[in-house]
């Protein structure tokens, strides 16, 4: 499986990486993004935040990576998630939070 989590510049979201042993990672941010290759993990940047557009910003870079699950470490990235929950699910993408979170 692969999985999307944002926040991907932080020691928190380094760390719910190494909960999914065996999984593919893609570490995502806004801005820049770490340009070294990683056997463990994928390095993506989510471009410049848009509040206006976080959930279709998250779906569309889900979609491109082929990822099947999404952790939002930002609690505004997992609002928008959660209130576009029926659009995630449409394309088959679990949204994780802390309490579903392997």
């Amino acid at each position: 499986m692969t999985i999307l989590i944002t926040g991907g510049k932080t020691a928190y979201a380094l760390n719910q990486a190494k909960r999914f042993t065996g999984d593919q990672i893609v570490l995502a941010d806004y801005g820049e993004m770490p340009s070294f290759p990683s056997a463990t993990y994928k390095f993506i940047s989510l471009g410049d935040r848009n509040d206006e557009i976080i959930a279709h910003n998250l779906l569309s870079h889900c979609l491109d990576q082929g990822a099947s699950a999404i952790l939002a470490v930002n609690a505004f990235e997992l609002e928008e998630l959660l209130r576009s929950s029926v659009l995630f699910e449409e394309f088959n993408i679990t949204i994780l939070t802390a309490d579903n979170n392997r």
